[in-house]
């Protein structure tokens, strides 16, 4: 069986830091399977978190864009030494990476569906001398897809089981759902704003004291307003089938700030809008869950920073059972790890020329190569070129 280690790298919307993974990767294309060895979470410092913010503004300056592409490119090459130094491992034995990098712009359904990541590749190549598989989602819209989920190939490997029918649910900036049943074909689509929205209210409403209620600590002193959760649920997102992405722009600064407005009016107070919103997104969730799956699940399992919030598990605990609910931290995949993990397995998809893309889960018209490369060192690229046609060379063997 071939073994390969690659790193995966990940940057979550909810703007707490970069996530690095060290991943062994057993087998090569459809007999594909990575193995979580080791990982390692890099908070951002207070600059480049406002650094990131500035990148959120409904007309962000090319100046913030392109120094955000240039310091990402960094901290990822910092958490990827990190990873490297905890796993004992040296450079020469890693293969690739897999960058997912942050998010900037995402736009699925326009007239020129288009996505920007910020992480700037070059300088992740230059600072490790390894070979960066970046630009996943790109190749995804250009076929008519969505772009998201893009993990679904990978996530189906790891958490997959053959007796029951199960729902992995990730709780990062957007909670999505896939659907992973005993038999037959996945799929996935994004649900509703999570963390993504609940950081954002903990930022606006501490001026920035505070980026993330840490275990949900205000919301749960709250009440929910009802009034409030059933206008955000009627939003025209919520009307629409899979696949489907969350349009990050409509719950951004402006969203956030008639919140607390509406808030304001009903008398409320922070405690009381963090609480309704952390209702709201549980009930999107598992409304989405309800319409849009085939059949009931029969096991919850839960990834993403939002794992961790008290409130958050609770409601949905409540609105699941019977179904249990449990961390994907059981099954060897740390929950904040996993998007880093996929990553470094779509990597190693990219490079044994397999598509990573599943077109149940983004709507794209076909299977499609994804990622751009960015070569690293002439003798890590070297390895990577003769592992690809090594690779190619098998395929044709086997037509």
């Amino acid at each position: 069986m071939s073994r390969r280690w690659f790193i995966g790298l990940s940057a979550g919307s909810s703007l707490t830091g970069v996530d690095a993974a060290l991943v062994r990767i057993e087998g090569a294309g459809a007999d594909l399977v990575p193995r979580l060895e080791h990982h390692v979470h890099e908070p951002y410092s207070r600059d480049v978190r406002d650094l990131l913010l500035r990148t959120a503004e409904p007309a962000p300056a090319l100046q913030h864009l392109g120094l955000a592409h240039r310091v990402l490119g960094e901290a990822f090459a910092n958490a990827s030494r990190k990873v490297v130094e905890l796993g004992k491992q040296t450079w020469q034995q890693i293969l690739g990476i897999g960058l997912s990098g942050h998010t900037a712009w995402h736009d699925a359904d326009g007239r020129y569906p288009s996505t920007l990541t910020l992480g700037m590749p070059a300088a992740l190549a230059e600072r490790t001398g390894l070979t960066v598989v970046s630009d996943f989602r790109s190749r995804d819209l250009l076929v008519g897809g969505q772009g998201f989920p893009l993990t679904s190939a990978i996530d189906a490997r790891l958490f997959r089981d053959r007796d029951e029918r199960r729902v992995l649910i990730h709780l990062g900036g957007v909670a999505t759902v896939l659907w992973l049943p005993a038999s037959g074909n996945g799929m996935g689509f994004q649900a509703a704003p999570c963390t993504l929205l609940l950081d954002g209210l903990m930022r606006l409403l501490t001026a920035g004291r505070e980026s993330f209620d840490a275990g949900g600590k205000n919301a749960v002193q709250g009440r929910c307003l009802e009034p409030l959760v059933e206008r955000w649920l009627a939003h025209p997102l919520f009307k629409r089938k899979p696949p489907r992405t969350v349009p990050r722009h409509e719950f951004g600064t402006a969203f956030l700030a008639q919140a607390v407005e509406l808030v304001k009016l009903q008398g409320g107070n922070l405690h009381d809008l963090l609480c309704s919103a952390t209702h709201f997104a549980a009930r999107a969730i598992v409304q989405a869950v309800e319409r849009y799956l085939p059949a009931a699940p029969e096991r919850i399992l839960v990834s993403g920073g939002g794992a961790r919030n008290g409130l958050l598990w609770r409601l949905l605990e409540q609105q699941f059972a019977p179904a249990p609910m449990e961390r994907i931290d059981r099954f060897g995949v740390a929950a904040e790890a996993r998007k880093a993990v996929a990553f470094a397995g779509l990597a190693a998809l990219t490079m044994d020329g397999v598509p990573g893309n599943l077109p149940a889960s983004t709507g794209a018209s076909g299977p499609r190569l994804l990622g751009s490369f960015t070569p690293g060192a002439a003798a890590n690229w070297a390895r990577c070129l003769a592992w690809m046609a090594a690779q190619t060379a098998h395929q044709r063997l086997a037509a």
